[in-house]
Parts: C-alpha cells; sequence; structure tokens
C-alpha cells in the first residue's frame, strides 16, 4: 500500500512538471533566431493582509507582490474553524485588480464570535492563489 502511494505521488508530481513548461521555444527560420515565450504560470505572493474592526464593522486590507496576470480577488469569510477543510467560506465581494498598492474592503454585516476572512486572487490562466487567514474576535456591537 505504502509502496502504491509514493508511485502515485511521484505518478502525479510528473504530470505536474510535464504540463507547466518554463518556456516555449518556437522552431526559428533561415534568417531569425528561435522566439523564447514564457508559459510557466505566474505566481504572485501577498504582501499583508490585514484586518481590523472600524466601527461596526470589519475592514480588511491587502496587497500583493506584482498585478501582472491577476484579474480581481474575492473576498470570503467563515465563523468556522478556518483550519477544516471542510469549512465553508462565504464570498463577500469581489474587487476588480487595479495598479494600486493596496486594496480594501469594509465587512458591515458581522455577529459577534471569532470571524476568519482571507484574499482569494484569480489569475488570468485560470488558477488561483489563496492569502493566508486573518481573525479577528467580535465580543458585541
Amino acid at each position: 500500500m505504502k509502496a502504491q502511494l509514493t508511485f502515485l505521488a511521484v505518478a502525479v508530481i510528473i504530470i505536474n512538471t510535464a504540463w507547466i513548461s518554463p518556456v516555449n521555444t518556437a522552431k526559428s527560420t533561415a534568417n531569425e533566431p528561435a522566439k523564447i515565450t514564457k508559459t510557466a504560470a505566474l505566481n504572485p505572493s501577498f504582501s499583508f493582509v490585514r484586518a481590523h474592526r472600524q466601527g461596526k464593522g470589519i475592514t480588511q486590507t491587502w496587497a500583493i507582490s506584482s498585478n501582472e496576470g491577476v484579474l480581481g480577488f474575492t473576498v470570503q469569510r467563515t465563523y468556522e474553524d478556518p483550519t477544516d477543510p471542510y469549512a465553508f467560506w462565504e464570498d463577500l465581494c469581489s474587487v476588480a485588480c487595479n495598479p494600486v498598492r493596496s486594496y480594501k474592503n469594509t465587512d458591515t454585516n458581522v455577529f459577534p464570535g471569532y470571524v476568519n476572512y482571507r484574499i482569494v486572487a484569480l489569475m488570468s490562466n485560470g488558477s488561483s492563489v489563496v492569502s493566508e487567514t486573518v481573525t479577528i474576535r467580535i465580543v458585541s456591537h
């Protein structure tokens, strides 16, 4: 059983590396050198993700290392344990990607308890990058 799982893991790694090639070299003609086109998936990272109480709501602020290839962001919230893989993450809003330093959203509809937020960056190649989770405790309004 252990050998089968090891074989399966190695097969998945080989398949993933075969599908994602860092460069694509085109054939060259007699007078032109080969053109190199980048096809590697962009993988930006979040510079920071913060949340703080503001009035009766919670404001989330975040920044990303590079806006290149990012279409937009989705702000998500859960009142459940954020480490639980079966936790329900509610989509709060979508924010378009603009050439700005940081982004902001205010959640005005919060209930007392521990509120967890994360930001999902939607990439132009169909993938997504998920931020770390930030937790705020609301005692009462």
